[in-house]
C-alpha cells in the first residue's frame, strides 16, 4: 500500500512524504507522483529529470536492500528555485566508495544507476550504513 502525504509550510516550501512497498509497480507510482509534484511547484521542465533520477535510486532499493526492508521512502521538497528528494531504505549498506569508484564496464548489465542519477541531477549524496541508505538529491530550477 503506498501511502503519502503533501503539504505546505509557513516558509513556501512544500513538501511530499511517499512511503512505497518495494516492487516494480511502486516505481510507475513513485515517478507519477514525482512528476506531477515538480510540475505543481514550478518545475515541470525539470521534472523528467527528477523522475528519472529518483526512479533509478528506488530501483537499486529494489534490487539490493528490498530482502531486509520490505520498504521505500521518498521525500521531496520544492522552494523557490530547488528540487530536493530524498529517497532512503533500511537494508543493510554498501560501500559507496567502492560502488562511485568503480568503472562500469561497457557491457555490463548492471551499474549505471548512480552515473546516471548523478547525471541527470546537480547534486548528489548518497550515505550508507549498517542501518540503511540515503540518497539526497538536489536539482535547480533551469534559468
Amino acid at each position: 500500500m503506498t501511502k503519502s502525504s503533501s503539504q505546505t509550510s509557513p516558509d513556501g516550501t512544500h513538501h511530499l512524504v511517499v512511503d512505497l512497498p518495494c516492487g516494480k509497480k511502486s516505481l510507475i507510482r513513485a515517478r507519477s507522483k514525482l512528476v506531477k509534484f515538480a510540475t505543481d511547484h514550478g518545475f515541470a521542465d525539470e521534472a523528467e529529470d527528477i523522475a528519472l533520477a529518483a526512479q533509478e535510486a528506488l530501483k537499486n532499493i529494489i534490487q539490493h536492500a528490498c530482502p531486509a526492508d520490505n520498504n521505500m521512502h521518498l521525500e521531496c521538497t520544492a522552494d523557490h528555485d530547488t528540487i530536493s528528494v530524498e529517497i532512503s531504505d533500511i537494508g543493510t549498506g554498501f560501500d559507496v566508495g567502492e560502488v562511485i569508484d568503480t568503472p562500469v564496464p561497457a557491457l555490463a548489465n548492471h551499474g549505471r544507476g548512480i552515473p546516471l542519477i548523478k547525471g541527470l541531477m546537480d547534486t548528489v549524496t548518497i550515505v550508507s550504513e549498517q542501518e540503511g541508505t540515503v540518497v539526497r538529491m538536489e536539482k535547480k530550477r533551469r534559468a
